[in-house]
């Protein structure tokens, strides 16, 4: 069974080696040797498809194992880590959270873990709910106004607008005038139809 374990810090002044020599230490003496390392230096904010360990994921078989010191290496929130676990229960991968010595698999356990885990996502999300509720029911008696300030609403595009007129007059495509302002199309057309800007 091949054995990889996943390394991360948030930034480069951040060092991993302790996470890698928790994780040796548990190897050695557990017998998952060799174990093939997988470092990355990347916010946990980060979802795990866009960093190596939505790479690392992918590439796993059944019965691999996978070596992680902490939860909080996988990513920063509670649902963020559910659903790597998800992941890793239907592919029937081996997760170990070294410092805790928690074993996570497709068993009765493991599915009592991830129900669990499940159950402190909706709490946690059910309080931020209601913090934000709160927040802006005081922040309305105290007489704060709500919501965006009218008029203000500003595009990235506004300094182009003439720049953009000249393009539609020249009879350029607005997918080609996106591209050549480096902005997305949807972006461009909703400004197009802000301003009512037609080519001549």
């Amino acid at each position: 069974m091949p054995v990889y374990a996943y390394l991360r810090v948030s930034t480069k002044e951040q060092n991993s080696q302790y996470q890698k020599d928790a994780i040796l230490n548990y190897a050695n003496e557990n017998q998952y040797v060799p174990v093939t390392f997988i470092n990355e230096t990347i916010s946990g904010a980060k979802s795990y498809k866009n960093r190596e360990l939505g790479r690392l994921l992918n590439s796993l078989k059944t019965d691999d194992i996978l070596l992680v010191n902490e939860f909080s290496r996988l990513g920063r929130s509670l649902l963020d880590i559910l659903e790597i676990i998800k992941v890793i229960n239907e592919k029937k991968v081996h997760l170990i959270i070294v410092r805790d010595n928690l074993k996570i698999a497709d068993d009765v356990n493991s599915k009592l873990l991830t129900t669990v885990f499940g159950i402190v996502t909706e709490i946690e999300r059910d309080l931020l709910k209601s913090r934000v509720k709160e927040g802006l029911e005081t922040a309305k008696a105290r007489g704060v106004k709500l919501g965006r300030k009218k008029g203000i609403s500003k595009s990235k595009l506004d300094p182009h607008k003439s720049q953009i007129q000249e393009y539609l007059d020249k009879g350029i495509s607005k997918s080609n005038i996106a591209k050549l302002l480096g902005v997305n199309s949807q972006t461009l057309y909703s400004f197009i139809k802000k301003y009512n800007l037609k080519g001549k």
